[in-house]
C-alpha cells in the first residue's frame, strides 16, 4: 500500500466529491476498468474518495454517461507541487540561492578552538601561528593545509610531543599535547609554622620532628627539620594545632536591603559576528538602580554547526533600597554573623571550627553596636620553610 500510494504521489492524485442518484454505480464501473481509486467514504449522501491524476480522466466519460456531478476537491502530488513552484519563481530562486549560500556557509571556518594547552603564553602564540597560516573565521577549508599546520606547530614549539588539526563541522580545532618532563628533584626544606598556635599531633613522613604535643609555637618557628641520619631531606609531614582568629565588628541598628520593585524593562538584540543591533525596547537601562538577567539563543546549534547569529534577551529588574531599624540584639546577631563570616572566609582548606565565642562589647544605651567574635580552629599548621643555602 505504501508504494502504491507514493506511486500515485509522484504522478499526481485528487481528491473529488461525487453527487447525484446512485453515485454507487461509477464504484463498480471504475472497478471493471480498473481505475484505482481508495479512501472511499460516504458523507451526508455523497461520494469522496482520491484518484490518480490519469484515472481521473478516464473517470470523467463515466460521470457524464451516468449524470453524476464531479467536483475536484483537492490537488496533490509532484506534479501539481512543480507546476506552483513554475508560478512563483522568486520563491524557487529564494530557495536556490538559499541552499547555495547554505552550501557555502558550511565550507567555511567560524569557531576556532585550541585544546590540549593550559599555558596562556604558548595559547597566544599557537592563535598567532595560526592566523599565519590563514586560519580565520570565514576562510574556506579548502584553503587551509591541516597537514603543514600540524608539522609546523611541533617544528617551533619543542615542548609540544604531539599536534592534530581536523574539522568538525565549521569549527577548526587544534589539538596539542605537552612533553611529559621529569619531576624536578626536590631540595632540602623545611616544615615551619604558617600559624601561631598550641601543637595537638606531630605526623612526620621526612624528617626530624623539633616540636611535641603540647608546645606552643609562633608563626616561622622549624616544626619538622629537614634532616634525617645526618643527611638534609626535603622534610614532609603534618603538625596538627589549636589556633585562635578574632575578629571585631561594629555598627548602627540599621540593616539595608536591596529588593525588587516588580518593575520590569525588556530588551531584545541580535548578534551577528560580535555586532549586536537592537530589534526592540529601550536603548538605555529605564532605571537607576537595577539588576539584568540575560539570555541567549542560538539560530542553528546542531552538532558542529553553529550559524554566528544570536538573539539576546535582557530583562532588567529594578531595585530599591530598604532600611529597617534593629534592636540591639539583632544588629549584634547580624554583625556577628557578617563578622564571623569573613572569619570563615579566610581560613584554610581542612581547618575545622571546634569553638565560636561571640561577645558584645556595647551597651544597649550606645549609638553602635560593638562585638567581638573568637573562634578555635584545629589546623595543619606545617608549611615549606626556607631551602638550605637560599636566601629569601
Amino acid at each position: 500500500m505504501f508504494i502504491l500510494r507514493t506511486w500515485f504521489w509522484l504522478r499526481g492524485q485528487v481528491l473529488v466529491r461525487v453527487e447525484g442518484e446512485h453515485p454507487e454505480r461509477l464504484l463498480n464501473l471504475a472497478l471493471s476498468r480498473g481505475i484505482y481509486l481508495w479512501d472511499v467514504r460516504w458523507q451526508e449522501g455523497r461520494l469522496y474518495f482520491r484518484v490518480g491524476s490519469r484515472g481521473f480522466f478516464r473517470l470523467r466519460p463515466l460521470v457524464r454517461a451516468k449524470g453524476l456531478r464531479l467536483r475536484i476537491l483537492a490537488k496533490g502530488g509532484l506534479p501539481f507541487m512543480l507546476r506552483r513552484l513554475r508560478r512563483r519563481q522568486a520563491l524557487l530562486l529564494g530557495g536556490a540561492l538559499f541552499l547555495c549560500a547554505l552550501y557555502a556557509w558550511a565550507n567555511c571556518v567560524w569557531s576556532l578552538e585550541i585544546i590540549g594547552t593550559r599555558n596562556e603564553v604558548q595559547a597566544r602564540e599557537l592563535q598567532a601561528l595560526l592566523v599565519e597560516k590563514g586560519v580565520s573565521r570565514g576562510v574556506l577549508k579548502s584553503r587551509i593545509d591541516l597537514s603543514a599546520i600540524e608539522h609546523e606547530v611541533l617544528a617551533r614549539f619543542l615542548d609540544l610531543a604531539w599536534a592534530r588539526a581536523y574539522f568538525a563541522g565549521t569549527k577548526f580545532t587544534l589539538e596539542v599535547v605537552p612533553k611529559l618532563l621529569p619531576p624536578a628533584a626536590e631540595e632540602p626544606v623545611d616544615l615551619v609554622a604558617r600559624k601561631s598556635g598550641v601543637v595537638l599531633e606531630v605526623q612526620v613522613l621526612a624528617g626530624t620532628a623539633l616540636v611535641e604535643k603540647g608546645a606552643t609555637v609562633r608563626a616561622g618557628d622549624v616544626l619538622i627539620k629537614g634532616e634525617q641520619g645526618g643527611k638534609p631531606v626535603p622534610a614532609r609531614g603534618r603538625v596538627w594545632a589549636r589556633v585562635w582568629y578574632e575578629a571585631y565588628a561594629e555598627g548602627p541598628p540599621e540593616q539595608v536591603r536591596v529588593l525588587r520593585t516588580g518593575r520590569t524593562a525588556e530588551v531584545h538584540l541580535i548578534r551577528v559576528f560580535q555586532r549586536e543591533f537592537l530589534l526592540f525596547g529601550p536603548k538605555e537601562p529605564p532605571f537607576a538602580r537595577y539588576e539584568t538577567e540575560t539570555s541567549v539563543k542560538t539560530l542553528l546549534d546542531w552538532r558542529n554547526l553553529r550559524v554566528p547569529v544570536e538573539v539576546i534577551n535582557k530583562v532588567y529588574l529594578e531595585l530599591k533600597e530598604e532600611r529597617r531599624h534593629l534592636t540591639a540584639e539583632e544588629n549584634a546577631e547580624r554583625l556577628a554573623s557578617e563578622a564571623l563570616a569573613k572569619l570563615k572566609q579566610g581560613l584554610v582548606e581542612g581547618a575545622e571550627i571546634v569553638k565560636v565565642d561571640k561577645r558584645v562589647l556595647s551597651s544597649p544605651e550606645d549609638n553602635l553596636t560593638r562585638v567581638r567574635v573568637r573562634i578555635e580552629t584545629v589546623e595543619d599548621i606545617a608549611e615549606r620553610g626556607r631551602v638550605f643555602g637560599r636566601r629569601e
